[in-house]
Order: C-alpha cells, then sequence, then structure tokens
C-alpha cells in the first residue's frame, strides 16, 4: 500500500520549489527491488516437508482362506532331513496351474540347494479352484510317468510323477477334504541324485500334512 507524505499547505505554497523536488524523490513503493524485498520479508515461509518413507513391502502370499501359507508349515531343516542337502532361505509365490479341464491357484514356498536341486512345496484349498470342482486332480502325463501314490499317512489319495531320463523332475501330490498339497522336485541339469526320491517325498508330504493338522 503507497504511503504519501501530507505537507501542510501553507508550506506547500511558500516553498513550491522544495515542494517540487521532494515529489522528485524515489518513494520505497516506486522501487521495484524494495518492494520486492519487502514482499519476500512479509511472505511467510513455506516449510519443506520431506518426502514420506514407505516401510519395507512384506511378501505377499496368496493362501487360501482356512489354509496357513506355505512358508508357515515347511522350512529348509525340514526338506534338508527329507533329502540329505543344505537349502537356503525361502522364497514366497504362488502359481496357476491349467490340466485337464480343471484350473487352481496355488500359494507356494520355494528353497533352493545351490548347483543341486530346487523344491517347492504348494498348498491349494477348495477356495483355490476357479475351474471345476475341488478334488485331487491326476497330474497330465506328458513327458513323464504317472502313479498313483496311496501309502501317504494323513492323505485320502495322491499321485507320484517322474519326468523322462536324463533330467529328473519328481511331482508329489497328497491329497485330503480341504488341501491339495504338491511338492515338486527339480534336481540341476546333469546332477546324479540319490536315495529314493519318492519316499523322500511322502516323508516331507506326511510332515506337512500333520502341521496343517495341528
Amino acid at each position: 500500500m503507497r504511503v504519501r507524505r501530507l505537507w501542510p499547505a501553507a508550506l506547500l505554497m511558500l516553498n513550491p520549489v522544495l515542494a517540487a523536488c521532494g515529489d522528485d524523490e524515489p518513494d520505497a513503493d516506486d522501487d521495484p527491488t524494495v518492494a520486492s524485498s519487502a514482499t519476500e520479508e512479509s511472505s511467510p515461509t513455506e516449510a519443506t516437508s520431506p518426502p514420506p518413507t514407505s516401510a519395507p513391502a512384506e511378501p505377499t502370499t496368496s493362501a487360501a482362506a482356512g489354509l496357513p501359507a506355505a512358508c508357515d508349515v515347511v522350512t529348509a531343516d525340514d526338506l534338508a532331513e527329507a533329502y540329505g542337502m543344505s537349502f537356503g532361505a525361502p522364497e514366497v509365490g504362488g502359481d496357476d496351474t491349467s490340466e485337464r479341464g480343471l484350473a487352481w491357484t496355488s500359494d507356494d514356498c520355494s528353497f533352493e540347494s545351490p548347483g543341486l536341486a530346487e523344491v517347492t512345496v504348494k498348498l491349494t484349498g477348495p477356495e483355490d479352484f476357479t475351474q471345476g470342482a475341488f478334488g485331487c486332480p491326476q497330474p497330465a502325463d506328458d513327458e513323464g510317468v504317472v502313479e498313483p501314490a496311496e501309502d501317504i499317512a494323513g492323505a485320502t489319495g495322491g499321485w507320484w510323477k517322474v519326468s523322462s531320463p536324463p533330467d529328473f523332475e519328481g511331482e508329489l501330490r497328497a491329497c485330503t477334504a480341504t488341501v491339495l498339497l504338491q511338492i515338486d522336485l527339480d534336481y540341476e541339469e546333469g546332477v546324479q541324485y540319490e536315495g529314493d526320491p519318492l519316499n523322500q517325498s511322502v516323508g516331507l508330504a506326511e510332515r506337512i500334512l500333520q502341521t496343517l493338522k495341528g
């Protein structure tokens, strides 16, 4: 706002020259530098908020209702005992399977023994079937041999699939009224596996089913 000086009328009449000289002096409001400085000083300083920091994302699972996450029912020690090799930390995952007119999703937990093998435990509940009815589906027999696996304690039925040589892949399915448990065993190329992978996988499945039963 411009502030003007009001001189007495008599003084202006007696001293016209002085008055004229006084009018020539620059007013603070007319000086853009001064005005800008005053504006900056009168403007409140806006506080700059630091960017929000987000907490590290927790691993997500797709566990079915009523079922724990796969990584909650199996550990690296369980696998070491079953297969006789050391495994690293678990990795949470999920998978979609479509076979014989059926489709379902699974909550997965994978472990790796570097240079030797990878084992993945998969849990599927009735609500995870997106096509067809929940049950104990027989694996597709392409690129391998499938046979029943009936002697699994705690299971109502099961299947065992082994790939054709030379590379070895095993797949065990153990089923109950509320869960389809699948264990995938994949040896690295060229690794000569020892022991009985079927019995080893059955032993692991029985341990997991017992944990699920509580």
